[in-house]
């Protein structure tokens, strides 16, 4: 046990102080990047007004870039700046491009404080700030984990894999700390009246110059090696004239390997017989960029896909849409010690998926598992989806409002099939929905099967196709009475916070004399929520409107004898994600308002918890695949090509992002479930060619170094000698 606490303790003794300053600003970028990711799908869906397919299209022609600018900074760092004085520039433009995201929530007409009249005015300066992040996010990622490396001694390998471990552990647990804590600052902190996306991306912004700072303040610790030259522009060069001299060959010449072209008295014989082993390693990658495409979706469609969930959990409180993502980075924490303690030891004694390929095709087919749950939940939410009536019908809903009074409507004179309908009286403070009326005029009838009201007789309804109305029938003066019929919405908002309309029903004259009333529907939760007063009259519907979500009251103005009164309706009501209300006002005097809510659509049923189960597929996969992949890259590929290797890794995320540009621009699958059934076919597919691929692939055998030192230096060296 002793030996086992020292050898422990081993790994940690002699990691450079340096360490300490990277490591936490590494924490602090991922935060931040990942706490302006939480927030940006619902920033570009509700702030800048876009849809839901160029919302995703955005999202990840910007992941497409963080992946493809690591290239341009791995050769601004290795051939220019070296990786310290990269790190600081490429740090500062970051901060910029968080400056203008946040100044982008910012914008808008009074009380925002940067003037600008609509959505459109804020888009250029949220464009431009994504693509200041987009070059500081990817050019300096290549750069932060090698200058840690850059930080240890030959000898000191124990030591640095632990800093590895730390430094996937630090990106994962700011990942899950932001992804919780953003959407909170989004949702429960308003703004001038609005979410608050400009305090969601200040507070990324502020830890990101502060993690800026601290990696300056650690600047007498480090260990900085000068730029000596890119790799990847030499290996791009050394392709380059193999394939130029393999064009212009003799008639009837021929060689092993196109790469066997090239002039070895120009590029080292050793960088040719790299170069060799790295692309018979890369034609494994060929099919890697589905997966990534089905993957990086958590953070757009599968948040659009909570969006239209309903985050109610009881106990467990409220899960916000871009919250729900925060499982991800929770269940690698929690994973990846489960898998390399347990798990993977019972694969090799079982003698199954021992292999890292092995690893990786399970991987993918859990992705593809983890899109038919996807797909199998989107159905299920678009089963909830309201119908709207067929050409040529219409849908009634009367409501009855009449005290003391059991409705029965019938129409004059009767239409098939509907009479049966009305054979239940209507109870009062309930309603009943008719669907596929046949259009056009008809006249209908009212009566209490019990109650003094006298019979509404001769009451006209003029439907039109394909359209939804409300007859709400009340009590005046002991007569059954109607107003004319309010239209009504059959469809979902367009966004995912509820939408409410108010209707009074009582005359204003009972409050104030000279009739004008206004009334506020006024928010609980949030109680600087915008709010617009409406100058109503008797029977009147405002505009629906959109609310956050959350307890309701109606607040009533009038004026008396010069004096501005105000009182509340006592009752309140709860509107949902997804819901449309209709709230009714009733009442003779301003002691006696009542309301009654009706939900002309109904909010979102299916419970965001649901989503648990693709998240927990996706990301067991993402262990088998992701971390498995690195292994197998770093391990195939010979030392002077691992940062290649790595850049090409990169390369399969970023065109994995822009395939899922490519699908949602071009709109072909208009059916969310039938694309999400899609990605999970195509991805079975691109799973079974990596099966077959994997059957014939032989592994590597990388020959040792005959010397240490850099890599580019090994292969000045080696060309020299060969030219002598």
């Amino acid at each position: 046990m002793a030996e086992e606490t020292s050898s422990f303790r081993d790994r940690f003794r002699g990691i450079p102080k340096s360490i300490a300053f990277i490591w936490t600003f590494e924490f602090m970028e991922r935060f931040s990047y990942y706490g302006n990711q939480a927030v940006l799908t619902l920033f570009l869906l509700e702030f800048l007004s876009f849809d839901d397919d160029t919302t995703t299209a955005i999202f990840h022609a910007f992941k497409f870039a963080t992946y493809f600018t690591p290239i341009l900074g791995a050769m601004l760092a290795d051939s220019w700046q070296g990786k310290y004085r990269t790190i600081i520039g490429l740090s500062i433009l970051y901060c910029l491009g968080h400056v203008m995201f946040t100044m982008s929530g910012l914008i808008g007409s009074a009380p925002y404080p940067i003037p600008g009249g609509s959505a459109q005015a804020r888009v250029p300066v949220a464009m431009i700030g994504l693509a200041l992040l987009s070059m500081g996010i990817g050019g300096r990622k290549p750069c932060v984990s090698s200058f840690g490396g850059d930080q240890f001694k030959d000898g000191q390998e124990k030591q640095l894999g632990v800093f590895f471990s730390l430094f996937y552990l630090a990106i994962n647990i700011g990942a899950f700390l932001s992804q919780l804590i953003t959407p909170v600052l989004r949702n429960d902190v308003q703004c001038f009246g609005q979410d608050c996306f400009a305090l969601a991306f200040g507070v990324p912004t502020i830890v990101m110059a502060l993690g800026t700072v601290l990696f300056v303040l650690g600047t007498f610790t480090y260990k900085k090696r000068p730029a000596a030259g890119n790799l990847l522009v030499l290996v791009s060069k050394a392709m380059g004239n193999a394939v130029k001299n393999r064009c212009s060959r003799s008639k009837g010449e021929s060689r092993d390997h196109w790469m066997d072209y090239c002039d070895t008295n120009i590029y080292s014989p050793r960088l040719v017989r790299d170069i060799k082993l790295v692309l018979h390693v890369m034609i494994m990658f060929l099919p890697l960029p589905i997966y990534w495409t089905l993957f990086s979706q958590q953070g757009s469609r599968w948040t659009l896909q909570a969006y239209r969930m309903d985050g109610d959990t009881g106990a467990l409180g409220t899960i916000k849409p871009d919250q729900i993502q925060s499982l991800n980075p929770l269940l690698i924490i929690v994973l990846i010690p489960i898998f390399q303690g347990a798990i993977y030891p019972l694969l090799e004694k079982c003698r199954i998926l021992r292999s890292p390929l092995q690893r990786m095709c399970t991987g993918m087919a859990l992705s593809s598992v983890a899109y038919i749950i996807t797909g199998l939940i989107q159905l299920k939410i678009q089963s909830y989806l309201p119908v709207l009536p067929a050409d040529s019908m219409a849908e009634l809903r009367v409501v009855n409002m009449a005290p003391d009074c059991s409705l029965a409507p019938v129409f004059a004179p009767p239409i098939d099939d509907f009479t049966t309908k009305f054979k239940s009286p209507i109870p009062y403070m309930d309603q009943t929905v008719l669907r596929d009326v046949p259009v056009g005029q008809h006249t209908m009838g009212f009566s209490c099967v019990s109650g003094p009201s006298q019979n509404l007789t001769a009451y006209p309804v003029n439907l039109g196709s394909q359209e939804i109305y409300s007859v709400i029938v009340t009590d005046k003066n002991s007569q059954l009475f109607a107003p004319q019929p309010y239209t009504t919405r059959g469809k979902k908002p367009d966004k995912a916070d509820p939408m409410m309309r108010l209707i009074f029903l009582s005359d204003p004259s009972n409050l104030t004399p000279d009739r004008m009333v206004n009334v506020k529907i006024q928010s609980l939760g949030v109680p600087d929520q915008r709010h617009m007063f409406y100058n109503i009259t008797e029977n009147a519907a405002t505009d629906y409107v959109v609310k956050e979500p959350g307890k309701f009251r109606v607040e009533v103005q009038y004026n008396v004898n010069g004096n501005l009164q105000t009182g509340e309706v006592s009752e309140t009501y709860i509107a949902k994600n997804g819901g449309v209300y209709t709230v009714v006002v009733f009442g003779s005097t301003s002691d006696q308002l009542s309301l009654k809510w009706f939900a002309d659509v109904e909010p979102n049923q299916l419970n965001i918890l649901w989503q648990v189960p693709q998240y927990v597929v996706i990301t067991v996969g993402e262990v088998l695949f992701s971390i498995t992949g690195l292994e197998f890259s770093y391990s195939q590929a010979p030392k002077s090509m691992k940062a290649v290797m790595q850049a090409a890794w990169l390369l399969t995320i970023a065109f994995g992002n822009l395939i899922t540009v490519v699908v949602a621009k071009s709109r072909l699958i208009q059916d969310q479930a039938v694309e999400f059934f899609m990605f999970a076919v195509l991805m079975a597919v691109m799973t079974a060619i990596f099966i077959v691929m994997s059957h014939f692939y032989k592994y590597n055998v990388i020959p040792p170094d005959e010397e240490d030192g850099d890599e580019m230096t090994k292969y000045r060296t080696e060309r020299n000698s060969a030219r002598v």
